[in-house]
């Protein structure tokens, strides 16, 4: 009798756990099903785009945040000498300059991601600074994960990319890294000097005294061997928007592939310690429509690039984007402080480059001052009111639209 009852207890006990364990499964699937475990970082209704100057920018996609260049401190023309911003006297980044602008951004300054579009001074100088700032992985030209070395970035927080790579950032975000080639008039010293796809060797030496490196275009900031364009993809709630990302260009370099010329810099007499030539395989039009086919994309959303009209008229024709936002034809040794030097209309070439955005109907979205904002959506571009970030940073009023005898008079300093 005993022993029976044991039996029943033992029985019944297992039939109780059963019923508990499926009680248990069922609640999880009810919870799952009403609550996904994913539910945390559900897909984003838009992605944020604001303009930080030059070629600089920050896009928000849900909870993680990506700089573009970074590039704040102003290093003073005369700082450098030579063709093409050949030399310059050594510095330091403006780190003061740097954490008022990253504090302004809010999110306690959190940046995940720094992409760089090329490794010359107006792009990557600040770039070792952001990462020691924020914690954020690098990527970008091997010769940009050198200088970030050189300032004392770990190895480890920064990924170099030669194009063709893609890479997942945060839960809903793949870029699609493309290899570009730099802008430079083919047909002038200067232009030979900014498009020859330069890298540097091995990182290179804080100077004594300064601390800090050359900005020199043949020096410890060279183009990085060209540079990289960045595809980025975003599957949204109301779906899937996409951009492409360039800081340089011109249309030769991206229809051919750029010549490498190295009697032309000896005969210059340039000196190319800790620099080597990296010939580019492919045209950069080339390395768009493969990056384009591989994303399954017809067209995207938007560009966000240096543009000249004849770039226009060629890479429009690849890209096919709905709208244009051109950047780097600001200047490059204003202070960011002091805002926007002078009107978009006002640089020399954009009416034409205006006009050609008219014959391709797409839509341009010239930035009127430092911080201006863009929501993208599956739907398009909107431009956002964003005065109270520029309040804190105390920028003035956009520069007035200039007159019809202004336009076109200023040939902006861009590499």
């Amino acid at each position: 009798m005993l022993a029976s009852m044991k039996e029943g207890n033992v029985v019944q006990y297992c039939t109780c756990t059963r019923q508990i364990a499926w009680a248990l499964l069922l609640t999880v699937l009810f919870v799952s099903m009403a609550c996904p475990l994913w539910a945390a970082s559900e897909k984003p209704d838009r992605v944020d785009l604001t303009w930080l100057s030059v070629t600089n920018w920050l896009f928000e996609v849900g909870s993680t945040r990506i700089l573009m260049d970074g590039y704040i401190t102003r290093i003073p023309e005369a700082a450098f000498s030579g063709v093409g911003f050949a030399t310059a006297t050594p510095m330091k980044p403006d780190e003061p300059a740097i954490r008022r602008v990253r504090d302004a951004l809010g999110e306690s300054g959190k940046i995940d991601f720094i992409l760089t579009g090329h490794s010359h001074f107006d792009h990557s100088f600040d770039t070792a600074t952001w990462a020691k700032l924020t914690g954020a992985r690098i990527i970008g030209a091997r010769s940009t994960c050198l200088q970030a070395l050189a300032q004392g970035v770990p190895e480890l927080q920064c990924t170099a990319v030669e194009g063709g790579e893609v890479l997942p950032l945060g839960d809903h975000t793949t870029v699609r890294v493309v290899r570009w080639n730099h802008s430079g008039d083919v047909s002038t010293p200067m232009g030979r000097v900014l498009y020859s796809p330069v890298e540097l060797i091995k990182s290179p030496t804080l100077t004594s005294g300064t601390g800090g490196l050359r900005g020199g275009t043949l020096q410890d900031f060279p183009n990085g061997g060209g540079a990289r364009a960045y595809l980025f993809t975003v599957q949204t709630a109301k779906g899937l928007v996409s951009w492409l990302y360039s800081n340089t260009g011109n249309a030769d370099t991206f229809q051919k592939a750029a010549a490498v010329d190295e009697q032309f810099f000896k005969a210059q007499g340039f000196s190319l310690d800790n620099l080597t030539f990296v010939p580019p395989r492919a045209a950069s039009q080339d390395n768009l429509r493969a990056a384009m086919q591989a994303a399954t994309l017809e067209r995207v959303a938007l560009w966000i690039g240096y543009s000249d009209r004849r770039l226009m008229e060629a890479v429009g024709k690849v890209l096919r984007p709905h709208a244009h936002i051109p950047h780097h034809w600001d200047g490059l040794f204003t202070s960011f402080f002091a805002g926007v030097p002078f009107a978009y209309a006002s640089v020399a070439g954009t009416q034409e480059t205006a006009e050609e955005c008219k014959k391709q109907t797409i839509s341009l979205l010239a930035p009127q001052q430092y911080m201006d904002k863009y929501h993208l959506t599956a739907q398009g571009v909107t431009p956002i009111a964003n005065d109270a970030i520029k309040q804190k940073l105390a920028l003035p009023k956009p520069p007035a639209a200039p007159s019809a005898a202004e336009r076109a008079r200023i040939m902006a300093h861009n590499d």
